[in-house]
């Protein structure tokens, strides 16, 4: 059966559905195509379920290129919040800067976005995964395995295969786009880190340093886990990881871990000398951490300078992200069109552009939908 649109948008997610809200409110004949059995899954497990939706701070140093920076200044945080207060939903801040809907729950927005989609009349065809796309004439032609959708403008906006995504990338590959290496971010590390530590949790400065060059450096909280290094900063420091092995087919990197920033490596070894304890360390470490260093000659410089290995990084199925994708110099950072097929356009995390944990990829997902949105009102509604 063949079915006609204005704009057929690939991917219900929080691209694709925000653009196609946005381009139902000015009237535009849209759709939207989505592979799974309903739209805005991975929305409901972003934040730990909590949905962090937006940062305070959109420093495009948190992204991995500048592709980012006329969409998050041209709709930057007070303009985006603004954006969710016109669909209804209310926003809180911690105290880190990461944004949330007031309910802390990631249902409150998948549940704001249906009531819209229902309201506006959006087609939304489910089960629908998208084999090909051929353009004729100036129109598309999107096949899925039973249907045709024929349609002006196609946005690909099917994110990837991170957590229950779907790697849709290929499907541009016919009209010339180069898809990057990708690998899987924000997600626990694989390390030779601490043993008998599993389910303990420790604020410390953590430093990662690839190819002997110190790339991020941070105090924060890190959770052990059997060979795993997980919390916030091992995601942080994972982002980094994955960059760095998209350009490089291997890397050498290792995680320096400073369990005591407060206090100098001098003020630590005054202190264990004065202690009363048989192990000095439990009065400073939890004891499964104090045990990993009985055998040391040198306590006070090892808590600070605890070195564990990087081996690799958790299976994609339990990535937040993927860093890779559609390469950005073949789209226009101002559009998100592409530049070598006009009316095609891709957004959000299917493009090569990968954001720190804190709400900076779904900020991007926000941004160039609605900076999407403009180009695309340009062109049909003159």
């Amino acid at each position: 059966m063949n079915k006609s649109f204005d704009v057929a948008i690939i991917g219900g997610g929080m691209s694709g559905i925000i653009l196609a809200l946005s381009l139902k409110e000015r009237g535009v004949d849209v759709c939207i195509l989505e592979a799974k059995d309903r739209i805005g899954k991975k929305i409901l497990q972003t934040g730990n379920g909590k949905c962090n939706i937006l940062n305070s701070n959109l420093d495009i140093l948190n992204y991995n290129n500048t592709f980012p920076t006329y969409a998050l200044e041209k709709y930057n945080v007070n303009a985006l919040k603004e954006f969710y207060k016109s669909l209804g939903l209310l926003l809180k801040e911690d105290n880190e800067g990461r944004i949330y809907p007031y309910s802390e729950s990631a249902n409150s927005v998948l549940n704001i976005f249906l009531e819209r989609i229902e309201k506006l009349n959006i087609p939304v065809f489910l089960n629908t995964k998208i084999e090909k796309i051929y353009k004729e004439d100036g129109l598309y032609s999107i096949y899925s395995k039973s249907d045709i959708y024929n349609s002006k403008i196609v946005v690909l906006a099917t994110g990837s295969n991170a957590t229950s995504g779907i790697n849709s990338h290929s499907i541009y590959g016919a009209f010339g786009h180069k898809i990057t290496k990708l690998e899987q971010s924000l997600v626990p590390i694989k390390t030779n880190a601490l043993k008998g530590c599993s389910g303990v949790r420790s604020k410390a400065k953590a430093s990662l340093y690839i190819n002997n060059k110190c790339v991020f450096e941070e105090n924060g909280e890190l959770l052990f886990k059997d060979n795993y290094l997980s919390g916030i900063l091992a995601f942080k420091m994972s982002a980094f990881i994955a960059r760095a092995m998209v350009k490089n087919d291997t890397i050498d990197s290792y995680i320096e871990i400073d369990f005591v920033p407060e206090y100098t490596k001098d003020e630590i070894e005054k202190f264990l000398n004065q202690s009363p304890l048989s192990n000095p360390l439990n009065g400073i470490l939890h004891k499964a951490i104090a045990l990993n260093f009985k055998d040391s000659n040198n306590l006070a410089y090892d808590i600070k300078h605890y070195k564990c290995k990087v081996e690799g990084l958790y299976p994609i199925d339990n990535a937040q992200v993927v860093s890779g994708g559609l390469d950005v110099s073949q789209f226009d950072d101002k559009t998100m069109e592409s530049k070598l097929s006009q009316n095609l356009y891709a957004l959000g995390e299917v493009l090569d552009v990968d954001g720190q944990c804190g709400g900076y990829n779904l900020s991007f997902a926000c941004a160039s939908a609605l900076v999407a949105k403009d180009s695309i009102i340009n062109k049909l509604c003159k």
